[in-house]
């Protein structure tokens, strides 16, 4: 079933949620109508923040216009109201995504994350984390949303009540004018006929303006009573929204750094945060009219009943908190920075646009920090951050306003670190890749034209790396920072010990996000018995066992000279790099113990083979095999000598595991091996030469040395496979390169007849060499006079002893 088809059976908040996703930046007819399509494009492949991939992004948007364009031929006549959507969808993507179609990749792969996440949660509600599902409370009708629409008609209500107070304000004016008038009647007329009835006038009118005036004080106490309870709600919305809803945001954004999964919602909270400073404008805007109105006609109150001095205060106090906090580091610079290499970054104003700050972009820098430094800041030490850490060259840009998704963002593409400034390290001290980092981003502009901010926001630690033998240990400090980091922490203190099971999430998410298959009970179970230095089967209930920090990447393992870290790091790069494939397909058990896998394996039929990472060899993996002696049926488990990433890429593993077909027969616990290999093995196509000189490939094979039988039931021991490999031709003297490879094939059937157990031994490489028809081979092969290689140098070659050219062939 595609991803659209489960889409559409979303029901309740999650359809709500879908419905915000396609209000304005995504046309919802194209996302039905091409949904197979739009699913089966590489997305993923596109970097929207470097303009080198502004040409995949544009041929992206022009493929899909021809889609929805065919999609709107083959409409039925009848259907004229989709043909007219599709026609008019057509028109939106090109108008808003012709000239950014980078954005518009962007918003797509957005909107296909936001489909992913709300169908998982709809299926798998139990396996999506707090850290990484949406809040049910999100959709229109949602307690937030409808705190917002008190918030919204309480602004309406002081408004109108404003407006009401101007007015009779303004009839208060008015009828002061009159009592002005009446008064200089009054002296004009003094004594005539017309004096009693002006003073009668007067008092009707100097009683009306008592009225009014009392009037007007007790509107303006009633109206600064709504101002209060509005800003007061205000706060407590406020306080949701950036405490709560940007602050998970930001601690998920951090989590995502080791693999966990993240759903961002940044544009929805955006539109909070819009809505926020909107309606505290409109506050702001009436209490500035109310103060204009006083001081227009000032009415005098006791000054414990005066609130406009502190609703100015508070509005303005939440306004300036809104501002900082939505000054945000959108995507991060990589938390394991090498020193001269490029990298990107964005810096997004999540209030930009409703408070008109994209009509004057604001400049953004950018420069690194150290730990102590960002520990002043947060204490509001401003002067501890005069100095840089380092030198960040490409470090200033200027926001820009991307209209078609109402965004203020500046994006910097090609930042690079130069130069860093390490702290003085005492003896006592941790290494460099211990000492962390972060980059300090920092703006000003207006808001409103009289307003003035300077803000600033910290990324996440970095930790910076000048080679990259320093990036595991460096991964190490960051994973564990992610994961453990709290909320209001001083930067970047993180506790000494955690609880295993939190260790162990993160291990699954790290390797998930890495491989695409996580880690099961059973291989955590192994890691929980490889850090604690335990058997598996002695081990209690885990779930309140803590475990150190320094246990987990600084301390080496009992017997070995690499902490545990070191040792799965090593063992997740080899799988990414070599054995992701073989791995999600279940292919590899990996994480297990070698006495387990023998017990496995004496359960088994003789052949059954598993492959699992070695205990001692950093990034190895070994193959270990049942075996049965055909005469003495003793049965005992075999291990290849770890192959490492040197290995497979001079030959792949399954190609390995098919070289050892005689050997192994059924991965455990009894699947044919080319049923579960056989799509991975790399097929050789024929040799075609087309003249006399042509050069003849040479291939790799893997085999093992041949066992004579003996061993006791049960045993376990490792073996040392070698490659025996065609020769390359000997050069462009060689007239006939064919005739190489026929002698060369007669000496290998010669080598196959003899035992190989031992290849470091001088005396089975004497009687190798003594070997008659091994000798007649060899001595059969006559190169020209001009060859460039003997006889002897073509033996080293094709059997190298433990000191390549100390055997000589017997003279004939």
């Amino acid at each position: 079933m595609s991803l659209w088809e489960k889409t559409q059976r979303l029901q309740g908040d999650a359809l709500d949620q879908l419905r915000n996703v396609y209000t304005q930046c995504f046309p919802i007819e194209v996302r039905h109508y091409c949904a197979q399509w739009i699913e089966e494009q590489p997305w993923e492949g596109v970097d929207t923040y470097n303009n080198q991939h502004e040409k995949m992004a544009t041929g992206l948007l022009k493929n899909l216009l021809k889609e929805v364009e065919n999609k709107a031929k083959h409409v039925s006549p009848t259907d004229f109201v989709t043909k007219m959507k599709l026609e008019e969808a057509m028109a939106y993507l090109r108008e808003h995504y012709g000239r950014s179609p980078l954005n518009f990749v962007q918003i797509t792969r957005n909107m296909l994350e936001t489909e992913k996440h709300l169908v998982e949660l709809a299926e798998h509600p139990g396996n999506i984390t707090d850290a990484s599902a949406p809040s049910t409370k999100t959709g229109p009708n949602g307690p937030l949303m409808q705190q917002f629409e008190l918030l919204q008609r309480a602004t309406k209500t002081t408004d109108s009540d404003l407006n009401i107070l101007q007015h009779e304000q303004e009839s208060f004016v008015i009828l002061y004018q009159e009592k002005y008038q009446i008064e200089e009647a009054l002296a004009r007329q003094a004594g005539t006929p017309s004096e009693p009835r002006l003073r009668q006038r007067k008092e009707q009118v100097d009683q009306n303006l008592s009225q009014k005036a009392n009037s007007i004080l007790e509107k303006r106490m009633h109206l600064a009573k709504k101002h209060l309870d509005s800003i007061q709600n205000l706060e407590k919305v406020q306080n949701v929204v950036l405490n709560e809803h940007l602050m998970s945001w930001r601690r998920n954004q951090q989590l995502s750094g080791n693999g966990v999964p993240f759903f961002n919602n940044l544009d929805q909270i955006q539109q909070w945060c819009e809505m926020l400073g909107d309606v505290i404008l409109q506050n702001r805007q009436q209490l500035q009219r109310v103060e204009s109105l006083r001081t227009q006609l000032p009415i005098p109150m006791e000054p414990q009943q005066d609130l406009l001095p502190s609703l100015n205060a508070k509005i303005t106090a939440l306004l300036s908190s809104l501002v900082t906090s939505t000054f945000i580091v959108e995507r991060q610079p990589p938390q394991v920075m090498k020193v001269s290499n490029k990298f990107s970054c964005s810096v997004r104003l999540l209030v930009g646009n409703k408070l008109n700050v994209h009509l004057t972009p604001p400049k953004v820098a950018g420069t690194i920090i150290s730990e102590a430094q960002a520990n002043a800041l947060i204490k509001g030490d401003k002067s501890a951050i005069t100095n840089s850490a380092g030198v960040i060259v490409n470090n200033n840009g200027l926001m820009e306003y991307n209209q078609a998704a109402k965004q203020l963002v500046v994006n910097f593409r090609n930042m690079a670190l130069k130069t860093v400034k390490r702290s003085e390290r005492k003896k006592h001290q941790e290494a460099v890749t211990e000492e962390k980092f972060c980059l300090l981003f920092q703006s000003k502009f207006n808001v409103a034209n009289e307003m003035t901010f300077q803000v600033w926001t910290l990324s996440l630690p970095v930790v910076v790396i000048v080679h990259g033998s320093q990036e595991a240990q460096a991964t190490a400090v960051i994973m564990w920072d992610n994961a453990f980091a709290e909320l209001g922490r001083v930067p970047f203190e993180v506790p000494k010990e955690v609880l295993w099971k939190a260790l162990a999430e993160q291990l699954n998410f790290k390797f998930k996000s890495q491989i695409g298959t996580g880690l099961c009970e059973e291989h955590l179970r192994f890691l929980a018995a490889k850090l604690l230095g335990r058997k598996e089967d002695t081990m209690e209930d885990l779930s309140n066992v803590k475990v150190s920090r320094a246990k987990f990447h600084k301390e080496n393992l009992i017997e070995r000279k690499f902490t545990f870290w070191e040792w799965f790091y090593d063992a997740m790069k080899l799988v990414k790099d070599h054995l992701q494939d073989l791995w999600n397909n279940g292919c590899i058990h990996g994480f297990l113990a070698k006495q387990t896998a023998q017990d496995w394996l004496l359960q088994k039929a003789p052949g059954t083979f598993l492959l699992r990472f070695s205990d001692s060899i950093l990034g190895g993996v070994t193959i270990a095999w049942i075996r049965q002696d055909s005469e003495s049926e003793i049965r005992e488990v075999l291990s290849i000598q770890p192959y490492t990433s040197k290995d497979f890429q001079i030959r792949s593993c399954a190609n390995r595991i098919r070289d050892l077909a005689v050997n192994l027969e059924f991965l455990y616990p009894d699947i044919p091996r080319d049923q579960a290999f056989s799509k991975y093995y790399t097929a050789t196509e024929p040799q075609k030469l087309t003249g006399p000189n042509d050069y003849v490939a040479s291939d790799l094979h893997t085999t093992i040395p041949i066992f004579g039988a003996g061993g006791g039931s049960g045993r376990s021991r490792s073996v040392t496979p070698f490659s025996i490999q065609s020769p390359h031709s000997p050069g462009e003297s060689v007239q006939d390169p064919r005739s190489v490879m026929s002698q060369h094939s007669e000496m290998n059937a010669a080598a196959n007849d003899m035992d190989f157990t031992d290849t470091n031994s001088p005396e089975n490489m004497e009687r190798w060499l003594n070997d008659e028809s091994l000798h007649e081979s060899l001595s059969s092969f006559e190169p020209p006079t001009d060859a460039a290689i003997s006889q002897n140098e073509l033996y080293n070659i094709l059997y190298p002893g433990p000191n390549p050219g100390a055997y000589n062939l017997p003279s004939h």
